[in-house]
């Protein structure tokens, strides 16, 4: 799903109005390296993580 189609839902009404389902709330930690990595929660183990991000031009 497009995050254009989040955001139009989000100003006009409620997503689940439009069958949009939420974002769904993570924990972004930091690594040694500068990397970043995903969980559920503060006590969960994380579920994705990248170790060296690099910046994309788009």
């Amino acid at each position: 799903m497009r995050a254009r189609r989040w955001v139009i839902a989000y100003h006009y009404r409620e997503p689940a109005d439009y069958g949009v389902p939420e974002l769904p709330e993570w924990t972004v930690r930091r690594t040694e390296c500068n990397g970043i990595s995903l969980a559920e929660d503060d006590d969960s183990e994380p579920f994705i993580s990248a170790d060296r991000p690099v910046r994309v031009r788009r």
